[in-house]
């Protein structure tokens, strides 16, 4: 018996090509900057754990809610020992894609400090902390402190713009709740710059860059495009996922289309072939076989006269039936 292999219907594939496609859309376009640049927790046991954990998961949940839309949020769960007060912020520089997919990280790495009942995360494009008290107000704290990249040191050229970009983003940062993105050419290069960013929490109205801000400065270009000016990006995907979409319809259109008109032809051979079988059985189950004297009676006794001609299968005479209409009969005598 021969095989079927089961074949994988072309839509599908089409609709797996599409999803595949818009996803490294969003890669393209997208830097969530979800490197872990500091990850700490402090040294103090919860109380409860029946009681800090749902705090906790709930805080994280409606900072999450608050997240999506603004990039920011704030919780306050339960109280007493066991409650938890929760801030997340995504810098200014990333959209709400970015910024969701910063804070999942984020998210999924704090529960690491339990069973301590605090802990705070830095990410390159977010920022997550949680503490049994509330801490919205602090700008200072023991745990401040600078993380170098490398060791590289460079040139006096580059260290000067660097140390202007810094001052005009802690010059601009306050104006602009709390964020500053800020590019500074190096002079006598070609395209060498220095480039900051500055976030502060939003609930410290941008008052210092410490336990309350986040500060990186590189000589690499690290800022997303800002998303205040980033229509032109998003037309551009809008106008491909039109196309794409649009190309998919009509191909899919053209297969199903195909495949209904193959299943109709497929339909309509199999009831001729049913139709000759009716047919065989018709004339089969018919009485189509006489009786020699019933012949010899039709054709009066094989009569000259009736006899029409003569071919490889035999004799074929005009008789006159019963009732009274003149039909042709083969005989092979």
């Amino acid at each position: 018996m021969k095989k079927t292999i089961p074949s994988i219907p072309i839509p599908s594939v089409l609709f797996v090509l599409t999803t595949t496609l818009l996803l490294q859309l969003d890669i393209f376009v997208a830097e969530p900057r979800a490197q872990t640049v500091q990850f700490s927790c402090r040294n103090q046991l919860e109380n409860n754990s029946t009681a800090f954990v749902p705090n906790f998961i709930a805080s994280m949940q409606k900072v999450s809610e608050q997240m999506r839309t603004t990039c920011f949020g704030v919780a306050v769960t339960g109280s007493g020992p066991d409650a938890d007060f929760g801030l997340g912020q995504c810098y200014g520089d990333l959209s709400l894609s970015e910024c969701a997919l910063c804070y999942a990280e984020a998210r999924s790495i704090l529960p690491q400090c339990y069973p301590f009942n605090s802990g705070r995360i830095y990410l390159d494009g977010c920022f997550l902390r949680s503490e049994n008290y509330s801490f919205f107000e602090e700008y200072t704290g023991p745990e401040d402190g600078v993380l170098c990249g490398n060791t590289t040191q460079k040139d006096s050229a580059f260290q000067k713009s660097a140390r202007q970009a810094v001052l005009q983003a802690a010059s601009d940062a306050p104006n602009n709740n709390g964020y500053a993105r800020v590019r500074v050419p190096v002079s006598g290069t070609a395209n060498e710059s220095a480039y900051v960013l500055s976030d502060c929490w939003r609930t410290l109205d941008g008052r210092a860059l410490n336990t309350g801000c986040f500060m990186r400065y590189s000589d690499t270009n690290f800022l997303n495009p800002d998303p205040q000016n980033g229509s032109s990006i998003g037309t551009i995907i809008v106008i491909v996922v039109a196309v794409v979409s649009s190309v998919v319809v009509l191909v899919a259109g053209a297969v199903i289309g195909f495949y209904i008109w193959k299943h109709r032809e497929i339909q309509k051979k199999r009831r001729g072939s049913n139709d000759a079988e009716k047919l065989a059985k018709t004339l089969d189950d018919s009485s189509l076989n006489f009786k020699y004297p019933t012949l010899e009676k039709a054709t009066r006794s094989f009569d000259d006269a009736n006899k029409l001609g003569q071919g490889g299968f035999g004799m074929v005479y005009k008789i006159l039936s019963k009732s009274g209409i003149n039909s042709i009969l083969g005989s092979s005598s």
